[in-house]
């Protein structure tokens, strides 16, 4: 099928195409006008994919790929519209219009109470269950108490079903933005359900972002407060111990203690080496002061000794001594002890003067020198004491030094080890102070990068209808689709509407083909005399001298016309290429053999200059012959038509077979043969009858005529199957009554 064919099929059913898309538009303007009406509100995010502005935290810099970008995008979106997110808008969207019954403000929507069936007590519960989901101040963007009647929301159409087709969800272009829009009967409801939806989306995703890193900030805070308990504890036992054992520096303290030690050893060496060098001062001072007054020395020395007042100085200045040494290995001041032992001291020696001269009567048998050395000796022995006392104390001071320079030895192992412990405690605690930080940074840098662009818009207007738009389209649609089935039908169509049809569906040679003419009758003079005002009776006659040439070229005489079945234009042809051979002085012989349907034979009586056509058949009105006659002229007074000769028959039921048998018919036709130039005769319809087939053998050629308006069946394919195998005579086919658009 070539376009002008497939065009011609349209411009035949115009009419059709046109009542199919005016129809289709008109319904389709009338229906959507019946429509309710729409409202469309829309927000528009950024997402932060593409253009980040928040902290980013991470430690490489991988390059970005666009795969990664739209898996992104795809991720973000498929959450969007994930059952999660749409579940807390349909929440949001119950508690609304539950609490709004007993608001100031209108529920969006009403279902009908019996399909809701639910009591108030069993709405109040849910009302309050609602509550609490959006109370939860630990995870207020993930509600997780269930609603106990799923027909609630289904009720209400705020199912996840219901919402996602009106909530489209999609990227603008390839920027970082994305359209968040949903459409329904009312602005409120509109308005109410995007911002809604991208509030409460944005509460789930900031959740979802910093759930890992508040879990990380989470574990690392229990981690730091366990390393910090551990430490403050080794620090309390560490001071515990210094403040129970009077330690502050244990190392310098026995450095000190081992220095004092030092010291002291000294002073008691000192004091070993002086009580020798006293005594014997005092056993000299004493032989000295005995060969004087040997009674005089020792009762005079032993009563100035044995006073209370000596006595109790000597125990003050003994225990002042042993304070200097404690104080001394404490490392402490002791000039106010020495300046209290002096002056202590120079008390003793005055006591020592004053007890000296016992009587007036002994003064004179005593001179001065042996009184001074009376008081020397009794000085050394006092001397003597305070070494030995003194020697006592440094030891014993030496003594107790060295036993807790012993203990500060084993506190220090011990501190040591509380030290090394600590050490270690406060390496894990810095190292979880450091895991804190980091954590604590990456929770606090971790930034929701979703940011409104365009807040939710309240829908004043409503959408439009497009109802123009819709309309065209539906007539386009239509038509179409109506296109569409005429070429199918066209397709399926058997018949052969053009010549390039016949050739491809019958196999026959094609010998030419006859357009079709709308006229009821024509003069054929005056048609091939003279030029045709209208173009298809022209072609007309084109076509018809196109067969005369074919005709004239082939080397037949005698040709029998033939067509599948019946009201195929055979007698029409035959008339027309007689008169178009007649004009070229050629004579002609018309056998009317078709005794179904002998058109032909009602000629015989009539001149041909008119014929009468509807549509391909040539009505004849005549009475023929009940048997073939003899050659009679057409009209003997019209002298153009003096070259055509009809044999005619009166019709019947008989076959060509007996009502010529005993004729002798093919001798007949060999004797008009050389009268005639060319010998015509018509068959009936080879579908119904064998007339065809019993006049094959009287002919020279075989000329099929068939009609561009009859499609071809299952009787025609086996006649077709037929013509073809008549090689010899077979000269070929004429499509008749072809539409000038499929030329």
């Amino acid at each position: 099928m070539d376009l002008g064919y497939l065009l011609n099929i349209l411009l035949k059913r115009k009419w059709l195409l046109l009542s199919v898309i005016l129809l289709a538009s008109v319904a389709t303007w009338f229906f959507i006008g019946k429509l309710p009406s729409a409202y469309k509100s829309k927000a528009v995010i950024s997402t932060g994919i593409i253009d980040y502005k928040g902290i980013s935290l991470q430690t490489e810099n991988p390059f970005i790929q666009q795969f990664q970008i739209e898996s992104s995008f795809n991720s973000l979106i498929e959450k969007m519209k994930s059952r999660t997110s749409v579940k807390l808008l349909t929440d949001k969207l119950l508690l609304h219009d539950l609490q709004a019954g007993n608001a100031k403000e209108l529920p969006f929507r009403q279902p009908d109470a019996e399909e809701l069936g639910l009591s108030e007590a069993e709405v109040s519960n849910i009302v309050m269950k609602l509550k609490a989901n959006f109370n939860d101040s630990v995870l207020n963007a993930k509600p997780q108490t269930e609603l106990p009647n799923n027909r609630l929301a289904e009720a209400y159409g705020y199912d996840y079903e219901t919402l996602l087709k009106k909530l489209e969800i999609k990227r603008i272009g390839e920027t970082d933005y994305l359209s968040a829009e949903f459409e329904s009967e009312g602005p409120e409801l509109s308005f109410f359900v995007v911002s809604t939806f991208i509030e409460e989306f944005f509460k789930m995703h900031e959740y979802d972002l910093s759930y890992k890193e508040d879990k990380t900030l989470e574990f690392e805070t229990k981690q730091l407060a366990a390393r910090k308990a551990d430490l403050d504890s080794i620090s309390e036992k560490i001071n515990q111990y210094k403040n129970t054992n009077g330690l502050v520096d244990v190392s310098s303290q026995r450095e000190s203690m081992v220095g004092h030690i030092r010291e002291l050893e000294v002073k008691l060496e000192e004091q070993r080496l002086l009580i020798p060098a006293l005594g014997r001062n005092i056993e000299s001072l004493n032989r000295e002061v005995m060969k004087y007054n040997k009674d005089l020395g020792n009762n005079l020395s032993n009563n100035i000794l044995s006073s209370g007042n000596i006595i109790q100085l000597i125990d003050e200045i003994n225990r002042l001594q042993a304070q200097k040494v404690e104080y001394f290995a404490a490392g402490k001041n002791t000039d106010a002890i020495s300046k209290r032992i002096e002056a202590l001291r120079e008390q003793q020696s005055k006591l020592i003067d004053k007890n000296i001269p016992v009587g007036i009567d002994k003064r004179g048998k005593i001179d001065d020198q042996v009184i001074d050395m009376m008081k020397e000796s009794m000085q050394k022995q006092l001397d003597l004491e305070l070494a030995e006392a003194a020697k006592v104390s440094y030891q014993a001071e030496i003594n107790r030094l060295e036993s807790k320079a012993g203990k500060l030895l084993v506190d220090d192992n011990q501190l040591a080890s509380l030290e090394s412990e600590k050490l270690r405690i406060e390496k894990e605690y810095s190292d979880a102070r450091a895991k804190y930080e980091a954590a604590k940074l990456y929770a606090d840098g971790r930034e929701n990068p979703l940011s409104v662009i365009e807040k939710a818009a309240y829908p004043f207007e409503p959408e439009s209808k497009h109802q123009a738009v819709f309309a065209v389209f539906a007539g386009v649609a239509s038509g179409s689709i109506a296109s569409i089935v005429l070429f199918l039908l066209a397709f399926i169509d058997s018949s052969l509407q053009s010549p390039s049809q016949f050739q491809r569906m019958t196999r026959l040679p094609l010998l030419g083909h006859v357009n079709k003419v709308k006229v009821r009758s024509m003069n054929l003079q005056n048609l091939f005399a003279n030029t045709q005002p209208q173009q298809e009776l022209e072609i007309f006659k084109e076509n018809i001298r196109k067969l005369r040439t074919v005709i004239e070229g082939s080397d037949g005489k005698s040709f029998l016309f033939v067509s599948p079945k019946e009201q195929e234009g055979k007698s029409f042809l035959v008339v027309l290429l007689a008169y178009a051979l007649s004009l070229s002085d050629k004579k002609i012989l018309i056998i009317d053999t078709n005794f179904k349907n002998n058109t032909l034979s009602g000629f015989k009586t009539k001149s041909f200059i008119e014929i009468s056509t509807d549509g391909p058949q040539v009505r004849g009105i005549g009475t023929g012959f009940s048997q073939l006659t003899s050659p009679h002229a057409a009209g003997p007074e019209d002298a153009n038509l003096k070259n055509i000769d009809i044999v005619a028959n009166k019709g019947g039921s008989q076959s060509p077979s007996e009502v010529l048998a005993g004729k002798n018919f093919k001798n007949v036709i060999e004797q008009y043969s050389k009268k005639y130039d060319f010998i015509f005769l018509e068959a009936a319809a080879m579908n119904k009858y064998s007339d065809a087939r019993e006049l094959l053998p009287f002919v020279d050629k075989l000329v099929a005529v068939m009609s561009a308006e009859s499609p071809i069946g299952n009787a025609d394919k086996d006649t077709l199957e037929f013509l073809k195998l008549m090689n010899g005579k077979m000269l070929g086919g004429i499509l008749n009554n072809v539409d000038l658009k499929n030329i």
